[in-house]
């Protein structure tokens, strides 16, 4: 039994530290993509932000809409690598340093999500297994790349989760103070945050009232703890965002821009994909099967329910709490007007614990034999691989999409060209240094100035020889809600049968490996910036003589 138990201990081991090597290649795989002009506009504001900073004279971000923290840590790991020789950090650098923390972050989520889930259900086969989903994430790989800040609420939330799992079960002290200190770098990341802040509330509740041996002194205990909860919480926020205090009305200013944009009370440019989306449906359909991938997206709604089942027969807490943590993140940001694919990414970790829960009935054979449940499992690790692996690939081990299509423009499309394109996309800029008459127009408003009858639209239209669109960030809305946007529709259905004039001359294409881990399109089967930052569709039109 010994010699068992040390085979089956370095065989788990063995596996983690084989999933930790993996996950460092597929998250630093040319982390710097998109160089030198690195499309994702989030990271451009973040990095713009931080190049503004002077030390030590100027630590103001003037910018909002992400937590200084990151931006704060950033700015001084790059004076660091510059050794203090400068008092400012460049675009380049800043947005480099931010990848190289995503993908730290997402590389520990490895081993966090095996310690953590071997510690709540204390089985390694099901940590090994969540260990194993969370290496071949699409959704951890992709956000390894983006240095933009959900990788960081993702891992910090992981964490929060465990140590309130501990105030449950041992109501110390030191969890206490960690989890106030967790929930301040959370806020101070994003405000967003705040949706799991009232959670180490309750832990401390539940401890001090409904564990026997404390009730006659409740009120006492959970009254230092909260006390010592909030304090480091505020503590820990205002020293990483201190100009929330010091500049309350701009943050004040970008906090009700970026609420009325999330709630669609402001339409803006960006979220036309969202009219007519339904809340919870949209993510299981358009946002899940990428992050997760369409298999293990099908086994965590069959998890999911299971855990709900089995927390409400054994009122065991870890579930409760699992399901607390998960219900909190997702439908705080599902039920919002706007559902970008990066406000699902902290749930991932839950998602992964929740499907290793069903795994510990099915391994103990109690709805299958041990070899059968064992091979299932297997093939889903061998499955998320894959995924992983092809996205990978697929998005960083080929040439860029944009480059692709400007190296086919080089060949098809004379110098002197006049080409019409979109404007607000970062797509078109590497087609600037190759052609000197590029004009944009903001077919984002074509719905807004009369459309198809506006001169200017007609004038553009006929000074130009050839059609660039960078993504299909427009089309898409305008295709699928023609009642939203009769105009925008009516221009892109004419463009693209040719009755406007222009026929298409390229597309980018998509193979079959393409095909496999963008569901079949990927253009119209997921949310959008699930592609148009690091493989955008383009299309070019030619003008029929």
């Amino acid at each position: 039994m010994k010699m068992n138990k040390r085979i089956i201990i370095s065989g788990s081991t063995f596996l983690l530290i084989t999933f930790i090597c993996i996950g460092f290649i597929l998250r630093f795989y040319n982390i710097d993509w998109g160089d030198p002009f690195y499309f994702h506009p989030d990271e451009r504001n973040v990095a713009s932000s931080i190049t503004q900073l002077i030390f030590p004279t100027q630590f103001n971000p003037h910018f909002f809409a992400y937590g200084s923290l990151p931006i704060y840590l950033v700015f001084f790991l790059g004076l660091i690598t510059n050794f203090f020789r400068q008092t400012t950090v460049s675009f380049q650098q800043a947005i480099i340093l931010m990848r190289v923390f995503a993908a730290v972050l997402s590389v520990l989520i490895i081993p966090s999500i095996f310690y953590i889930t071997k510690k709540t259900t204390d089985n390694k086969t099901a940590a090994v297994f969540a260990a194993g989903l969370s290496t071949f994430s699409v959704g951890f790989i992709q956000f390894a790349h983006f240095g933009t800040f959900e990788m960081w609420l993702t891992f910090l939330g992981l964490w929060l989760f465990y140590f309130c799992y501990k105030i449950t079960r041992y109501g110390n002290f030191t969890d206490t103070i960690v989890a106030g200190i967790l929930s301040g770098l959370l806020v101070g990341t994003k405000i967003s945050g705040l949706v799991l802040v009232p959670i180490p509330f309750i832990c401390i509740l539940y401890f001090a009232f409904l564990k026997k041996k404390y009730f006659s002194i409740g009120f006492l205990e959970s009254a230092m703890h909260i006390f010592t909860y909030c304090f480091f919480l505020g503590a820990v926020y205002l020293l990483t965002n201190p100009y929330v205090l010091l500049d309350t009305k701009s943050f004040l200013d970008s906090m009700h821009y970026e609420t009325t944009v999330a709630t669609g009370a402001l339409p803006v440019f960006y979220t036309g994909e969202f009219f007519n989306a339904k809340p919870v449906l949209f993510q299981l359909l358009h946002v899940y099967p990428f992050l997760l991938n369409p298999f293990v997206t099908i086994i965590f709604i069959l998890s999911f329910f299971y855990t709900i089942f089995m927390a409400i027969k054994t009122r065991k807490q870890h579930l409760v709490l699992l399901l607390v943590f998960f219900v909190l993140l997702f439908f705080s940001q599902a039920i919002l007007f706007v559902k970008w694919t990066r406000y699902m990414l902290p749930t991932l970790p839950f998602a992964y614990l929740i499907i290793s829960i069903p795994l510990l009935d099915v391994v103990k054979g109690k709805y299958m034999s041990k070899f059968t449940a064992l091979s299932l499992t297997a093939c889903f690790i061998i499955i998320g691989l894959i995924y992983g692996f092809l996205y990978t690939y697929i998005a960083y081990g080929r040439e860029d999409t944009r480059l692709s299509a400007l190296d086919f423009a080089k060949t098809s499309v004379p110098f002197q060209a006049n080409i019409l394109s979109e404007v607000y996309d970062l797509g078109i800029v590497p087609f600037n240094s190759s052609y000197p008459h590029i004009s944009l127009f903001n077919f984002y408003d074509l719905d807004n100035n009369g459309a198809l009858s506006d001169n200017d639209l007609k004038t553009a239209l006929s000074q130009s020889d050839y059609i660039i669109l960078p993504s299909q960030r427009i089309l898409k809305p305008r295709l699928l809600n023609p009642a939203k946007f009769p105009s925008g529709s009516m221009f892109y259905q004419s463009l693209f049968n040719g009755s406007l004039g222009y026929r298409q001359i390229y597309q980018t294409p998509c193979d079959i490996l393409c095909r496999i881990v963008y569901l079949n399109d990927p253009v119209f089967s997921l949310e959008e910036t699930a592609t148009v930052f690091d493989r955008p569709t383009l299309y070019i039109f030619k003008k029929i003589q």
